[in-house]
């Protein structure tokens, strides 16, 4: 009874209970005592405070001890399951400790009773045959021993096993056997007892020499694993058979013992079995998804994980089953109930294992399932010759699993907004793992998770969502395809339906819409629209037009706002979608991302897809379906009900009756999109969806489209008006322009295009452009006349044409500023209409009146001087221009005024570009078209053709006299491209500077050296550097020489122009304007008269000669040795004086004007472009010019050099190139002053050389050096250079005493001569160079001897130069020495002096040496045919040799340098033959130095070295020549 009463319990809170009651029970009693006491103590005696507060103090810490006692027994039952799993862990080592010590007692006694059971062997069956037989047959006969005998003869075994088989039959015969037992049979006197998948015994008689018992030959247990089957120990199977035979022997049905000692010992084993199983399963990969508990005989649970503590094993391993039963085993799984979605059940699904009372083992399952194969109800069982717990397990799962998806699939079917026709939810079955769920089924690693049943769900066309249970959980698992939804909302709403939070009806409809706004989404995604769902974007959006939380937006972000599409299902789920237009609440509205915060839809509209009809693509997205799914079309059409009715059998010219349900239709009803939608049947693909799709973002596009074009045009002020209250909506917008001409464009229509096209067009009725389109058609009655015909349009202008009716200018897109770029071009249309009208009218082109009423009227408004100039000119400009082409955004006309070639005139109005452009052909004519632009720009086209026609002539003229070296063909039109990299525009000025052309120093250096006479070229005395022009006016153009002299040219009506040197500023020349031009105004008109004679029969015989020289500017003091240097490209023509006159006398040269005047012309060559500098015999000069021509030499005096004068047109292209030959050689002259300074102060000391007078008016200037005066002037369009031998002078001055011989060197006349002669030949020759100058000065700064090498050198150079009646031989073989100072390319051996001197040839005077460069012309016929690209490929082969001359007492030329044309090595191209010939010039120098000395050959040092260089080359040539023979012998 005390065991009883230890082992009740109470419940924890019953104990907190009864201790709360009690505490308030002895407070409440506390309370009444101490009331009572009061009440008493009012007649008697009271109780006092310490009394009351000593109870008090008792009852709180009774109390306190209480509730302590409670906290320890609260915290002691939170740790009774650890406590009672270590007394059950304590109990179980107890029993071990029990068992080991009896067995070890065991094992001690049974080794000491072995010692005495101890027997010897006896031959009992040896013994057996000799009581029998008397004999015993296998011992020898030679043996006299008794031996054994194991087994019988071979003719005694088949008797002897025939009779114990009859035996054995007839015993079982006697014997009931069990119908539990499968097989029975008789095989050689054993008989074989089967259990199937139990065990197996192999019996015969004679148990202990008794053959009416049983004896057990061998026993097999049949219950087993996968390994196979269970395996018994031979001594536990010894055992038992023997404990078997003795039941059997004294039991009266010995089979049913059996039975049932085998039958007992396999469940155990089996269930045995089932236990370990699951302990491994528990521990192995079904970790924490499964639960086992053991089941006892009153069927509670007594302990997990197989560990019972009622259930004990015996010594000998087997179970002790002596007061109970075998017990069961229960295993539960799908554990985690929370993600199982089954609200109504309180615990885990399980699986119960147990042995019934008739000892049979029978599995059973917590609830009813239905078996997937058969759909009835679920047997579960388990093999026992092969026990698999795991497969169990499995075939429970899938029952469970088939048996729940069949439940919600009935439910899913009531539910219309899912099952619309019969294979919308699916069961669906799959014979091998499917794929498609296998990713996610495990989300810890298990591997066999897959399962092979999924319940399908359409979502739309053949795309399904499919649901499956996780067998290790099981929790829903759901899966689609990765095109129909997302990831997360797969992951969200399994999530949910695990839960229970919602039902899975309401699950899948959600998936059903999120699928379709996902299709939405990546049909948007794929037409490059931003899309965002629910969670991603921030829009504050109504909730009025929202159905649910699942929608889907997509963003067309437009800078300043943005417009969205919102996409939703309704309740039948039928697509809903809204325009919304958001704006951003912050000042940055470039970035509109539907992310960003602050951002509210102000406006939506509702796109109703039930208006928009199905054309020609839903029949094509039909077929397409079609040919994918293999179905015929017409069982598509017959599953839409609302297309029946639209179907027409027969073809479409034949009539149909409409059915009775369609007879509520009108004749002109149409199918559209929702009703189709409405339908929701199987064939209702993705296609459709994404037509629906695109035909709703079409339309989004249209709305789009006008509210951008409509906000811009607001924000423009432009007025418009739309066109509402039509039968057929329309999408025009009419608008008016500020700028449109009155009366011709009131009706600018703006058309909106089609849906889901962002282009859009401008049509403007006009009949002007009529006319060019009947223009454009060969029309002749245009309005144009029969010569002009359409130009054509720019690429940028490409979206602008014109019809019949008028002009349209489409657009592909509409931009930020698409409204402003149409008033720009509309600008633009409108400037060249009313120019093309202007130049109609003053070209005299016929127009129609009708046409030409009210265009021109306000655009021609100008003062009524203005108008009768302009019908002054009308005639002579319809002379003289001629328009060529007309189109939209230009207009080409030309000039051309008696024999003056054509110029052609282009003017077009540019995208992009305010005001027009202008263009000119010949492109070099005008420097810049500014002046011609503004008179376009501002409608002054009488202004226009007027300059045009006073400036063509000069410029023309002009551009022949600056003609560049080599002149391209002129064009027959003008171009539209720009001009030529040789015009430079300035920005900031109305002047604009033009140069002609761009070569470098290199080209002009040989030039120079070649003599400028190349074959194919034109030659030229400019370098493309000399001349600039520039506009500073309409009428006013200036010519700039150099950047110093500069030379205005101002355009007059009557044929003539004025000529007049810049005046410079107040800050003078250096700041702007031009260096002065002493006897410009004499010059000019000596050349007008010059050009006029030729012109004017009465001027043939006329002669003019000009004032003499001013004597005391040429002449020197005392008799002088005067040389006059010859005009180089005369070639001694009359008019130049040569003076050598004897020492004394006394020089005052005359030199005619008139005679000089001619010969600048005659180094011209006649030009291809600019006016003819003569005019026909008919021409006649006016009068008053003659009498100015007449007059005008009359007082020709000087006015400070910037005097000018008029020049007529005629002889304008003469006096022209005339004035630029006058402005080099002042420029050369201006040079002389700076170099005089810089060269002789270097080299020179003060009383060696300086410049003695400068005489800017002449202009000349003097200068000596050492014992000699150089008087340099200029004389017309050349340099003179006369010089004196002041030593001489004073010797003569001293005649009277006795001549004696000169020891000091001197320069003889004939070299003083040369000297003059060189200096005119090539110093001061075209084109105009200081270094040459700088070079000359350096070389007369050497001493006498070495300018007499020079004078040798040269001397010798001017002899290979002379043909001699031999052309060839100037062309084979010419030297120069080389005076111009340019950028070299020599080899890195020499590093030249970088002094300032601007001179090529270097004096160092301290080592008596200088150096200097021969360049030579190599001869024609032995230069190698090569391809030279470049602009030097036309140029001569040149090389050029840099020596230095040491000179003195031990004279000698060194070799320092060698540089080739054509890329640095001429025509060697290879660099050994280049080296080769480098070597061999070298050994040729060095060979003149060790060669006689100059006197005994009569030639000089530097002669010999050119000579023998030139032979070298020669030779080097030869060998270059033939091995390039010999080398294409040998290929060939």
């Amino acid at each position: 009874m005390a065991g009883e009463l230890g082992q009740q319990t109470v419940e924890l809170g019953t104990v907190v209970r009864q201790a709360a009651e009690e505490s308030y029970l002895a407070l409440r009693d506390l309370v009444e005592k101490s009331r009572a006491a009061d009440t008493e103590g009012e007649g008697g005696q009271q109780r006092s405070d310490t009394e009351k507060k000593i109870e008090l103090l008792k009852f709180i810490d009774r109390t306190r001890q209480r509730m302590l006692r409670l906290h320890v027994l609260a915290k002691w039952c939170q740790q009774v399951p650890l406590v009672l799993y270590c007394q059950q862990l304590a109990s179980t080592l107890s029993s071990h400790e029990t068992c080991f010590t009896q067995t070890g007692d065991s094992l001690f006694f049974m080794h000491e009773g072995l010692q005495q059971a101890r027997a010897p062997i006896f031959d009992v069956p040896s013994a057996i045959e000799v009581i029998h037989t008397g004999s015993y047959r296998r011992v020898p006969k030679c043996v006299e021993e008794i031996g054994t005998q194991n087994t019988l003869f071979q003719d005694e075994r088949k008797p002897t096993l025939k009779k114990l088989s009859t035996l054995v039959r007839a015993k079982l015969l006697e014997t009931m056997v069990p119908k539990e037992i499968s097989e029975v049979s008789v095989t050689d006197g054993i008989a074989n007892v089967q259990v199937d998948g139990e065990f197996k015994v192999l019996l015969t008689l004679g148990y202990r020499g008794h053959f009416s018992l049983w004896r057990i030959l061998h026993m097999e247990l049949l219950v087993g694993e996968k390994t196979g089957p269970i395996k018994l120990e031979e001594t536990r199977r010894y055992v038992l058979g023997d404990d078997i035979e003795r039941r059997m022997a004294v039991a009266d049905n010995p089979f049913t013992v059996l039975y049932s000692i085998l039958h007992e010992l396999c469940i155990s084993f089996v269930m045995d079995t089932v236990i370990r199983q699951t302990n491994v399963l528990r521990q192995g990969r079904w970790k924490e998804a499964i639960k086992s508990e053991l089941i006892s005989d009153s069927h509670t649970s007594a302990g997990q994980g197989g560990n019972n503590a009622l259930v004990q094993l015996g010594q000998d391993g087997e179970l002790d089953s002596s007061g109970f039963r075998i017990p069961g085993l229960k295993v539960n799984y799908w554990l985690d109930e929370r993600n199982s979605g089954s609200a109504e059940s309180n615990s885990s699904p399980f699986i119960k294992v147990e042995a019934l009372q008739d000892m049979q083992i029978k599995c059973q399952h917590s609830s009813f399932v239905l078996d997937p194969l058969t759909d009835k109800e679920a047997d579960l069982s388990l093999d026992l010759s092969c026990i698999d717990v795991e497969a169990l397990i499995f075939k429970a799962i899938a029952c469970n699993r088939h048996t729940r998806l069949l439940e919600i699939q009935r439910e899913l079917k009531k539910n219309i907004q899912i099952s619309r026709s019969p294979t919308d939810v699916v069961l669906k079955r799959e014979e091998v793992h499917m794929n498609i769920m296998q990713k996610r089924m495990d989300r810890r690693d298990f591997e066999n998770c897959c399962t092979n049943e999924v319940l399908q769900v359409r979502a739309y066309g053949q795309s399904y969502i499919h649901l499956g249970i996780n067998i290790r959980s099981g929790g829903f698992l759901l899966q689609s395809p990765k095109n129909i939804l997302p990831p997360s909302a797969i992951l969200e709403s399994e999530e949910a339906l695990n839960k229970g939070s919602i039902t899975p009806p309401e699950v899948f409809v959600s998936l059903k819409t999120r699928s379709i706004l996902h299709l939405f989404a990546a049909t948007g995604r794929f037409l490059g629209l931003k899309v965002y769902s629910q969670y991603q974007i921030t829009l504050k959006i109504p909730k009025s037009i929202l159905y649910g939380s699942d929608f889907m937006v997509m963003g067309i972000p437009w800078r300043a706002n943005a417009y969205y599409l919102l996409m939703q299902l309704d309740n039948s789920l039928m697509p809903v979608f809204y325009l919304l237009e958001v704006h951003a609440d912050g000042e940055d509205r470039s970035n509109a991302d539907a992310t960003s915060d602050a951002k509210e839809a102000v406006r939506f509209n509702r796109i109703d897809i039930g208006q928009m009809q199905i054309g020609l693509e839903y029949l094509s997205t039909l077929r397409s379906e079609v040919a994918f799914g293999k179905r015929p079309l017409s069982e598509f059409l017959l599953n839409i009900p609302s297309l029946q009715p639209a179907i027409i059998s027969g073809g479409p010219s034949k009539r149909r009756k409409l059915p009775e349900d369609a007879s509520s239709m009108q004749p002109g009803t149409t199918l559209t999109y929702g009703t189709i939608l409405a339908e929701g049947n199987w064939c209702i693909t993705e296609n459709i969806y994404a037509s629906v799709l695109l035909q709703v973002i079409k339309h989004c596009l249209l709305g789009i489209k006008y509210a951008q074009l409509t906000t811009q045009m607001n924000s423009l002020n432009i007025p418009y008006v739309e066109e509402v209250g039509l039968a057929t909506p329309s999408s025009n917008l009419w608008l008016r322009l500020p700028f449109a001409p009155d009366g011709s464009w009131k009706h600018i229509c703006l058309r909106l295009g089609k849906a889901g096209s962002m282009s859009w067009d401008v049509r403007i009725n006009d009949p002007y452009y009529g006319a060019l389109w009947k223009l454009h058609g060969g029309s002749t009655t245009a309005g144009w006349g029969s010569r002009v015909h359409i130009a054509n349009t720019s690429e940028m202008d490409s979206h602008i044409y014109f019809d019949d009716d008028g002009v349209i200018l489409t657009y592909n897109s509409v931009e930020v500023d698409s409204i402003q770029r149409l008033v720009s071009e509309l600008q633009r249309l409108s400037n060249a209409r009313v120019f093309a009208c202007g130049m109609r009218r003053l070209v005299h082109v016929k127009v129609d009146e009708k046409l030409g009423q009210n265009q021109l009227a306000t655009k021609m408004k100008l003062h009524s001087a203005k108008k009768c100039f302009r019908d002054r000119l009308s005639d002579q400009m319809t002379k003289t221009f001629r328009i060529d082409a007309v189109g939209l955004m230009n207009l080409w006309f030309s000039y051309g005024a008696n024999a003056m070639p054509v110029v052609h005139f282009v003017v077009e109005w540019e995208a992009g570009k305010v005001g027009c452009t202008v263009r000119v052909s010949p492109d070099h004519l005008w420097p810049h078209t500014k002046f011609l632009e503004d008179f376009v720009n501002c409608n002054e086209v009488a202004s226009l053709l007027d300059c045009i026609r006073l400036t063509s002539g000069p410029l023309l003229a002009l551009g022949g006299a600056i003609r560049p070296a080599k002149m391209p063909a002129v064009p027959a039109v003008c171009s539209s491209a720009q001009k030529q990299n040789g015009v430079l525009l300035a920005s900031g000025s109305s002047s604009t500077t033009v140069h002609t052309n761009s070569h470098d120093a290199q080209t002009s250096s040989m030039l120079s050296a070649a003599g400028r006479t190349v074959p194919g070229l034109v030659p030229s005395s400019l370098m493309p550097f000399d001349v600039s022009v520039v506009l500073r006016g309409p009428y006013w153009i200036r010519i700039i020489y150099r950047n110093k002299f500069s030379v205005d040219m101002r355009c007059f009506a009557g044929d003539q122009v004025w000529l007049q040197p810049a005046t410079p500023p107040k800050g003078g020349p250096s700041i702007g304007g031009s260096l002065p031009c002493p006897q410009f105004r004499p010059f000019i008109m000596e050349h007008v008269a010059q050009g006029l004679n030729t012109l004017e029969p009465s001027f043939l015989n006329a002669r003019h000669t000009g004032p003499h020289l001013n004597a005391s500017a040429n002449t020197l003091s005392g008799s002088q040795q005067v040389v006059t240097t010859p005009n180089p490209l005369s070639g001694g023509a009359p008019g130049v004086v040569k003076l050598t006159p004897s020492v004394g006398s006394p020089v005052a040269p005359s030199v005619s004007r008139a005679g000089n005047a001619m010969l600048p012309s005659s180094g011209f060559p006649s030009g291809t472009a600019g006016a003819s500098a003569h005019l026909s015999s008919g021409t006649n000069l006016p009068v008053h010019m003659k009498g100015e021509l007449n007059t005008a030499f009359i007082g020709l005096g000087d006015d400070g050099g910037y005097g000018g004068g008029w020049v007529p047109h005629a002889a304008l292209k003469k006096v022209l190139r005339s004035i630029l030959k006058y402005l080099g050689v002042l420029w050369l002259f201006a040079q002389f002053p700076d170099l005089l300074k810089d060269i002789l102060g270097s080299v020179l000391k003060d009383n060696e050389g300086a410049l003695l007078n400068l005489d800017q008016e002449q202009p000349a200037l003097r200068f000596f050096v050492g014992g000699y005066v150089f008087a340099v002037s200029v004389h017309r369009v050349q340099l003179l250079l006369q010089v004196l031998n002041v030593k001489r002078f004073h010797h003569q001055q001293q005649q009277q005493q006795a001549p004696q011989s000169s020891t000091q060197e001197e320069l003889t006349p004939s070299e003083i001569h040369e000297i003059c002669d060189y200096f005119s030949r090539c110093v001061a020759c075209e084109p105009y160079d200081a270094s040459r100058i700088a070079s000359f000065i350096m070389l007369l700064t050497l001493p006498i001897p070495v300018i007499q090498e020079f004078l040798k050198l040269i001397a010798w150079n001017k002899s290979l130069s002379q043909p001699h009646g031999d052309i060839a031989t100037a062309e084979r073989a010419r030297a120069e020495l080389c005076l111009e100072k340019h950028s070299r390319s020599f080899s890195g051996d020499y590093t030249e002096t970088s002094l300032p001197s601007k001179s090529n040839i270097q004096h160092d005077r301290a080592n008596n040496s200088v150096d200097f460069t021969v360049t030579f012309m190599l001869d024609h016929n032995l230069t190698p045919h090569m391809s030279s690209s470049g602009g030097a490929g036309w140029l001569p082969y040149c090389v050029s040799l840099r020596l230095r001359y040491t000179f003195g007492d031990n004279s000698h030329v060194a070799y320092l340098a060698m540089d080739g044309s054509h890329g640095g090595r001429a025509c060697w191209s290879q660099h050994e033959d280049w080296e080769k010939c480098k070597q061999s010039v070298v050994k040729a120098v060095k060979a003149v130095n060790g060669s006689p000395a100059t006197g005994e050959t009569g030639q000089g040092r530097l002669q010999m070295v050119a000579q023998m260089t030139q032979k070298q080359l020669q030779l080097s040539l030869l060998h270059l020549r033939d091995g390039s023979l010999s080398a294409g012998s040998t290929r060939s």
